[in-house]
């Protein structure tokens, strides 16, 4: 280990995703291990490490499991942005779940007469969107025990943190070409899926929000809340809106946005942070 001072772990997929949080660290460090850089510091009064984890389902698990390695970590915590799937969210709210899902994880069935047929004793549990059928993952939790698990829940605590900053929180709208219409808002409670794609498809998003209900869907927050089941670590993700996952304006909103719904998710971050 590199430190054993204990330390709530706050991971980011990209750079822009912590600018907020490194801005108010102090009492920095650095510590290089084969090329990832986790930066200990006091955030929000509390002990710290900031890892940039990258995108994608396999870096944020790997990052995610180094770092428990590595630092005596207390909580895990996801800070960035996401595509919203849920209608009723917009660009810029933040949005934080009660558990998470990997929505990719899937058999992929063959044609028959009456259309895609998943593979014979494999449980999908959710419907299809074509040959795709999701199924649960086979984990070992922390007890040494095997099962088939679809949903990693948040800490109920670190939720309930969320709940109450829903309604005291003020969020940025923004300024200029990146200026919101509306204030944004803190969602918390409800659905999360992740997977290793990056959305830009409404059918795809109609999907996502009719199957799983989710709120948002990203490439990370799944399987650190996997990570943090199997070691029995209390987990939690904050995402803000920087696109609507294919509705909207696609592309052009997530460019323009995506640094005001980092900063978002920092804010919301932060206030977690103080309340543990």
């Amino acid at each position: 280990m590199l430190d054993d001072t204990p330390r709530i772990a706050v991971l980011g997929a990209m750079a822009s995703e912590l600018t907020a949080l490194r801005k108010d660290l102090t009492d920095t460090a650095e510590h290089i291990v084969a090329g990832a850089a986790f930066t200990t510091g006091t955030l929000a009064g509390k002990a710290v490490v900031l890892v940039r984890c990258g995108v994608s389902m396999v870096n944020g698990a790997m990052m995610a499991q180094r770092t428990l390695d590595l630092f005596n970590v207390t909580h895990l915590m996801v800070s960035g942005c996401a595509g919203g799937v849920d209608p009723e969210l917009k660009v810029g709210d933040v949005f934080v779940a009660s558990q998470w899902g990997h929505y990719l994880d899937a058999v992929m069935g063959r044609e028959g007469p009456g259309g895609f047929e998943p593979a014979s004793g494999i449980p999908s549990g959710y419907g299809n969107f074509g040959m795709m059928f999701p199924k649960a993952a086979m984990v070992t939790g922390p007890d040494g025990e095997t099962e088939r698990r679809f949903w990693f829940p948040v800490a109920p605590a670190m939720l309930t943190a969320a709940r109450k900053l829903a309604v005291t929180v003020v969020l940025s709208k923004g300024s200029g070409a990146a200026q919101l219409d509306k204030a944004p808002r803190v969602v918390a409670g409800g659905n999360g899926v992740s997977g290793a794609a990056f959305v830009n498809n409404v059918e795809l998003r109609d999907y996502v929000f009719e199957t799983f209900q989710a709120g948002v869907l990203d490439c990370e927050s799944a399987a650190v809340a996997h990570v943090a089941w199997c070691n029995a670590k209390p987990f939690v993700a904050v995402r803000g809106l920087s696109s609507l996952a294919g509705a909207g304006d696609g592309d052009k909103l997530y460019t323009a946005f995506n640094q005001l719904a980092s900063d978002n998710a920092a804010l919301v971050t932060m206030g977690i942070l103080r309340a543990l």
